[in-house]
């Protein structure tokens, strides 16, 4: 899984109520095993995107080719964006390393 680009998954929005409790801003970089923290079914709802942005992928509906948002399967309740990032040695941070803000 050393191929391809980083993904980071981030909380844009929350319509109502998050049963796990996820709030904006909350983020996780996307790698060979599922975060913790992170809803298992979002993460399973994105997974196909997550795919796509990590082997050079996107998508025709979205304004930013490096990105796409994505709803949650429990109405939609939470909306995660999914960014594809640059290889950490580029960026001079260390690997996992996500930044808030």
């Amino acid at each position: 899984m050393d191929k391809g680009f980083k993904v980071r998954a981030e909380v844009v929005k929350v319509r109502h109520h998050c049963p796990l409790q996820h709030k904006v801003g909350d983020a996780w970089e996307l790698g060979e095993t599922t975060p913790e923290g992170l809803c298992i079914y979002a993460f399973l709802a994105f997974a196909p995107a997550w795919s796509a942005l990590r082997t050079g992928g996107s998508f025709s509906w979205s304004d930013d080719a490096e990105a796409a948002q994505f709803a949650c399967p429990d109405h939609g309740e939470v909306v995660f964006e999914l960014r594809r990032m640059s290889p950490p040695a580029a960026e001079g941070k260390k690997p996992g390393a996500i930044e808030s803000g």
